[in-house]
């Protein structure tokens, strides 16, 4: 009788030990250089990074001289320099006489630099990790390194890609995981290419196309634009300019932030003299703007201040960039930038939401807002008021002097309610590595299966954070590439646009410590109304993001249950401000139960928005037509709403997930229940129904798609999700949808 064979044990689950690794509150950085006598400068280096304690970690500094494999294997390491230590030939990379070889596939040069934050240990047991940062030359090891983290070195441990190889030339590869295992995906590969050669040369404007040749339309009014922009800087500063002498184009928002780690479709890196612009995303308008209102260009300009002649200049290109490309409309959208820095005094500059970078939608809003009716006498004292008052609080002798009733700012025309029922589904950002959040390229993809669906609305989420719901926080508006910022935002939406689309922008609050938008609460007056003056300009600020993409409605509340159930005139004042600055629909979406049934202020409002989670059954066995009577129930509840106050009702949210017993509690975590589903096909078949009999409702935004296909393949609950994607509940909803178009 033979042995027999004992089964392999399984590969490790990369997802547990990078997490275990992640909570260490000790690491190592080993250092191993072949030429032990060149190690001081990469020593020092480590040193002084450890000194930071990134990310909260003890780290210790060694030679790889001083351990023992036993002591490489005995917790989480990081290996810096040209080689690697004895014991690591199972390392996915390794270096030959051809220099090194990474995935038996991709190798790199002298100068090139290899990071591979996290991969299995091969001195342990499989039970902790190893990172890899390598380069042949140590003095480009420690300049990317500083490049890539030297704003925040606790990224070394949160890193945004599986590997990243830097080419000397400039050129990056940026590799994922394929699965929970530690095995690469070629497939997901991503390779970002640096040109050798301009695209446009002349005089001190050099133009250089990044990750892909610009359109011949693109080159022509980007390069327009930014000559005006020179001529005024050379006419004003009586000298020829080299502000932006070397000119970096992108085809897409993912690849300027994957590059700069901004969205910004306008950069200006002031001590190289680079600008990095978007040109797909920007009229030449835009950009012959974004510099006019933009705080580096005021002080390099003006130092202050701009009179006479130079200011007439700079109005002078407005107009003619107005008569291009928006002569009805770009010179009142001028008027109501002109004020966007007049009144950022001590409640802006206290939340600290300003970036040099950033959209600026924060100031204008404000300014629009809170001078609606004010007028100036001219654009030239407009604009000779914005250079005075930048980032200070308006005087009161500028007050007098400008006497703001000569100059409008009108409220924007308001715009139909959509006729068509709206079959919607609602666009969450998964993805925090750019290329897969809501400014990235697979946004595309995604957004073309949901034809599949019949859908044609669109609801999209960008979120702020608020770490105790019982404590006034800052509501911080993104800016990071990776994360929910204005410009991926405004990507997402032109893309749905693009498709023939209605839009909601449904701002919503993240809330810490486990809790949930609906535990807001605060005990005293003061604290109240902090947040509501916190919260109005945060509202803002996508209210006037909404406005510029002329979104078709705005939810401007989810789920703050205590705060429109116990303060219904301070919403009330909200509503009046966004709509100074909003003409689409403005919506809010109460939570189903205590919220939505005790509403006060609909009738400030075009459309009744609940988010229903209202449970349909809770019987482990219940029939459909259990289900269906369950569903009916909540539905003719909210239908009675809708006609008491004569609005529409739109399900702002809704959805079941594909587990067992959903109908219970729908909006409730997957836990340990099994995936099924049949059960959440169940669900939808009810609520579709339910639906079709209710004429008041126009809307429907189901709970949830993600930014690109595949992302519940690395959920923490893969096939027990929300998303109808590729399930039984799709087949359901298409069919629905289809007709109620």
């Amino acid at each position: 009788m033979s042995k027999p064979v004992p089964e392999a044990e399984p590969e490790p689950n990369r997802r547990q030990l990078t997490r275990q690794a992640m909570r260490a509150s000790v690491w190592r950085f080993v250092y191993c250089l072949q030429d032990p006598a060149e190690s001081s400068d990469l020593k020092a280096f480590l040193e002084d990074v450890a000194s930071k304690q990134p990310f909260g970690k003890r780290i210790e500094v060694y030679s790889c001289g001083e351990l023992s494999a036993d002591t490489l294997g005995s917790g989480p390491i990081i290996l810096f320099g040209d080689r690697i230590p004895e014991g690591g030939e199972e390392l996915p990379i390794q270096r030959g006489g051809d220099g090194w070889q990474f995935d038996q596939r991709l190798g790199f040069a002298y100068d090139d630099v290899f990071l591979l934050p996290y991969y299995t240990n091969p001195w342990s047991d499989k039970s902790t990790v190893s990172g890899l940062y390598l380069s042949a030359n140590t003095a480009s090891l420690i300049k990317r390194l500083n490049t890539e983290f030297e704003d925040n070195w606790g990224r070394l441990f949160r890193p945004s890609w599986a590997y990243e190889i830097h080419r000397a030339n400039g050129d990056r590869i940026l590799g994922s995981f394929a699965d929970t295992t530690w095995a690469f995906d070629p497939a997901q590969e991503m390779t970002m290419a640096s040109p050798e050669d301009p695209v446009y040369q002349e005089g001190q404007l050099t133009v250089f196309a990044y990750d892909g040749m610009v359109k011949k339309e693109e080159l022509t009014r980007s390069v327009r634009a930014l000559k005006t922009v020179q001529a005024l800087l050379d006419t004003i500063t009586g000298q020829q300019s080299d502000w932006f002498p070397e000119v970096r184009f992108y085809p897409n928002l993912e690849r300027i932030g994957l590059r700069t780690g901004s969205m910004a479709p306008v950069q200006y890196a002031s001590d190289k003299k680079v600008l990095h612009l978007v040109p797909c995303f920007m009229s030449e308008a835009d950009i012959l703007t974004s510099f006019t209102s933009w705080q580096p260009f005021v002080e390099h300009i003006a130092g202050g201040s701009l009179t006479g002649e130079n200011l007439s200049l700079l109005t002078s290109a407005l107009q003619a960039s107005a008569d291009r490309y928006a002569p009805e409309s770009f010179l009142k959208d001028q008027r109501n930038t002109a004020l966007q820095f007049l009144l950022t005094g001590e409640q802006i500059s206290r939340q600290n939401l300003s970036k040099e970078n950033g959209s600026g939608f924060i100031e204008e809003a404000t300014a629009r807002a809170l001078t609606l009716g004010h007028k100036f006498d001219s654009p030239a004292a407009a604009y000779r008021a914005i250079l005075r008052t930048k980032n200070k609080t308006i005087p009161a002798e500028l007050l007098a002097e400008y006497d703001l009733r000569n100059f409008p700012i009108s409220a924007p025309e308001s715009r139909p309610m959509p006729t068509a029922p709206l079959s919607g589904m609602t666009f969450a950002h998964q993805g925090y590595r750019v290329h897969n959040g809501y400014g990235g390229e697979k946004i595309k993809p995604s957004l073309d299966s949901l034809a599949e669906l019949n859908v044609n609305a669109l609801a999209i989420v960008p979120y702020t954070f608020q770490r105790d719901p019982n404590k006034v926080g800052d509501l911080p508006i993104g800016d990071s590439a990776g994360g929910e910022n204005d410009w991926a935002t405004a990507c997402s939406i032109r893309e749905a646009h693009s498709r023939g689309w209605f839009t909601m922008l449904k701002p919503q609050i993240w809330v810490g410590r486990g809790s949930w938008p609906g535990d807001i609460e605060f005990e005293t007056e003061e604290e109240w109304g902090d947040f509501f003056e916190r919260y109005t300009y945060w509202i803002l600020h996508y209210a006037l993001l909404a406005e510029k993409e002329k979104v078709g409605a705005l939810c401007i509340g989810t789920e703050l249950r205590y705060t429109t159930l116990k303060h219904p005139e301070r919403w009330r004042e909200v509503i009046r401000k966004v709509r100074m600055i909003y003409g689409g629909q403005v919506t809010y979406a109460a939570n189903w139960g205590d919220e939505f049934e005790g509403f006060t202020f609909w009738d400030e409002l075009d459309a009744i928005g609940l988010n229903s989670y209202y449970p349909i059954s809770d019987s482990d066995t219940p029939t459909d037509e259990e289900l269906l009577t369950g569903a009916r129930r909540w539905m003719k509840l909210a239908q009675a709403i809708s006609q008491k106050t004569g609005k529409p009702l739109w399900l702002t949210e809704t959805g079941f997930r594909s587990v067992s017993t959903p109908w219970k509690n729908p909006h409730a975590e997957a836990g340990d229940r099994a995936p099924d589903q049949r059960a959440q096909a169940r669900c939808y078949r009810a609520l579709v129904t339910a639906a079709d009999e209710t004429p008041e409702l126009k809307a429907i935004f189901i709970w949830k798609w993600p930014s690109y296909l595949g992302a519940d393949e690395g959920s923490r609950s893969p096939g027990r999700n929300f998303s109808p994607g590729g399930k039984e509940a799709a087949e359901v909803l298409a069919g629905f949808y289809g007709g109620w178009n």
